[in-house]
């Protein structure tokens, strides 16, 4: 009877042992660090902060990294598109570098910064512990031309002024190609960067806007700025060489020019086949998608699925793929119909729409 009962005793305590260690383990896996689910912080996070909803993403802090954050004013440069570039695994952390495009509203100005973003679990949540960002590129308005900084260089380079702009151009509009206007070429308007930094989309606006895109190649930086001349009458007499800057821009790819429209801003999609371009005709808003490559415009006729008589289009961003953008109705017309206002995803590949 007293070996039977310690047979017991020994089978019980094994048991147990084996229950202890497989609650441990199952323990353990509850609270190893998932990056999956800190990666879906970071895309909530950098969302929140395009949208300029400051507080929502403040909530995604760690209440170190609150203490810390104080009221900035609002600044006119936006983020309008960020890239997860990349995420590594660092003991119970993930660390997730993102670039993100900045344009401003006011002005044709560009910045391309790299965000260095921590997660870590704060009890049973992933939050937000620190937050580094660098600058990687800028592009600014100068005189009449765009200029180009590379980090933190103080020397700067031309990208393309007002003689790499074509004097005449097509709307995509006018499909039989018949007429053919003038371009402005007087005053840059919105700019912004690709993910990679070589490559900015821009526009010149007066009435109509002229929209391309500009391909960098730094390397023509080092080949002398004084590398184009020209001459002219010199008060002695005979010619003096005058030296004119060789812009850094290699080449510019047309996409549209829109008649009687100002371009609000410009972003470029996660893959950078894509350009959308967000513009304003008299006081609607309304988009257009250009492929980067070749500056054709998106087997996708919005005009004819919201007509803008009726209603008015708005950007929000791009996914994997996909872009995502909103219906408005016009507040001018009535009745306008409920199934098509609201968010709406287009697929990138098979370029068919779908409400979300």
């Amino acid at each position: 009877m007293k070996k039977i009962l310690s047979c017991l005793l020994i089978v019980l305590c094994v048991l147990s042992c084996v229950a202890c260690e497989k609650k441990k383990e199952e323990n353990a896996k509850a609270n190893a660090f998932e990056l999956k689910d800190a990666a879906d912080i970071v895309d909530g996070y950098m969302s929140y902060i395009m949208k300029e909803d400051y507080e929502k993403g403040k909530k995604l802090y760690t209440a170190e990294l609150l203490k810390k954050t104080s009221n900035m004013p609002v600044s006119d440069i936006k983020i309008k598109g960020f890239k997860v570039t990349e995420s590594i695994e660092v003991g119970n952390s993930g660390v997730f570098k993102v670039r993100v495009a900045r344009t401003s509203m006011v002005s044709s100005l560009a910045c391309l910064d790299e965000y260095s973003i921590k997660v870590i679990q704060e009890g049973k949540k992933y939050k937000i512990s620190d937050i580094v960002s660098s600058p990687q590129k800028e592009a600014f308005g100068a005189d009449i031309g765009i200029r180009f900084r590379d980090k933190k260089d103080v020397k700067t380079n031309l990208i393309i002024d007002e003689s790499g702009v074509p004097k005449y151009a097509y709307s995509k509009d006018d499909k039989a190609r018949l007429y053919k206007i003038m371009v402005p070429t007087k005053k840059f308007g919105a700019i912004n960067f690709n993910y990679e930094g070589d490559k900015l989309a821009v526009c010149t606006y007066d009435k109509n806007s002229f929209i391309g895109i500009v391909n960098i190649d730094e390397s023509l930086a080092v080949m002398g700025d004084a590398s184009g001349q020209s001459s002219q009458p010199s008060p002695n007499g005979g010619s003096e060489e005058i030296a004119k800057e060789r812009p850094i821009g290699k080449d510019l790819v047309q996409l549209d020019l829109l008649l009687n429209c100002k371009v609000e801003y410009m972003t470029f999609s996660l893959d950078e086949k894509f350009l959308v371009v967000q513009y304003k005709e008299n006081t609607s808003k309304y988009i257009k998608v250009y492929e980067v490559e070749n500056g054709d415009i998106i087997p996708f006729d919005f005009k004819k699925d919201y007509p803008t008589e009726k209603f008015q289009l708005v950007f929000s961003s791009f996914g994997e793929d996909t872009m995502y953008y909103e219906v408005i109705p016009k507040s001018s017309v009535k009745n306008s119909k409920p199934k098509i206002i609201g968010k709406w995803k287009l697929d990138l590949n098979t370029f068919k729409a779908k409400k979300i």
